[in-house]
């Protein structure tokens, strides 16, 4: 009997509350302003200062916390976060976010003819040794977590309207005392949100 050697993990969450937190989270970008620099097919605030951004998301999004926190039972902290927006044709190359680590990704505006990220399986299928992609089906207002070492992309924007996501990295922490509210830390001179 065939049985699987190996396993990815993702996580999707449905953001409570979401019209409401969409404006909460919006307002709080204008403070965070998204620009296309060099040859990204993309804008984002990625270089720029997001102090504060990870404290203030954090807070906006408790709830949603709790609820990875109490499925994933370990310590986590954000330790980047940023904002990306597409235009009509804006697309984003295939990349990772490091080999450790996890990396999420919000959807705040989903037109509906804009793309979703597509992920590649980090093997070739043994079979006819091709590359395989996977597509999570996704809403306005849905939460995707992966492991931050699956390479992802997203086609070119479709859509007479703007796609807009958040994005952030979180570490795992091998502590597991602070199970529900966020906690302000400085480890190595690096400000993060320990969850």
């Amino acid at each position: 009997m065939a049985e699987s050697l190996f396993n990815i993990p993702y996580w999707k969450i449905q953001i409570i509350n979401f019209k409401e937190k969409k404006k909460e989270l919006t307002k709080l970008l204008e403070s965070y302003p998204e620009e296309k620099k060099w040859m990204a097919g993309f804008a984002t605030n990625k270089q720029s200062d997001r102090s504060g951004l990870v404290e203030q998301f954090s807070s906006i999004m408790i709830d949603e916390v709790e609820v990875f926190v109490k499925e994933f039972k370990k310590d986590f902290a954000i330790t980047e976060i940023w904002s990306v927006s597409y235009d009509k044709g804006d697309h984003h190359t295939s990349h990772n976010h490091g080999s450790v680590g996890l990396t999420g990704i919000l959807y705040l505006d989903l037109p509906k003819d804009s793309p979703v990220t597509e992920y590649l399986q980090p093997w070739n299928n043994y079979e006819d040794d091709t590359t395989h992609n996977a597509k999570i089906s996704i809403v306005e207002g849905d939460i995707i977590i992966v492991p931050s070492f699956i390479l992802h992309y997203s086609w070119p924007n479709k859509s007479n309207s703007k796609k807009r996501i958040i994005s952030w990295d979180m570490k795992i922490l091998e502590e597991n005392r602070y199970l529900h509210r966020p906690l302000n830390l400085n480890v190595a001179g690096s400000n993060f949100v320990k969850i």
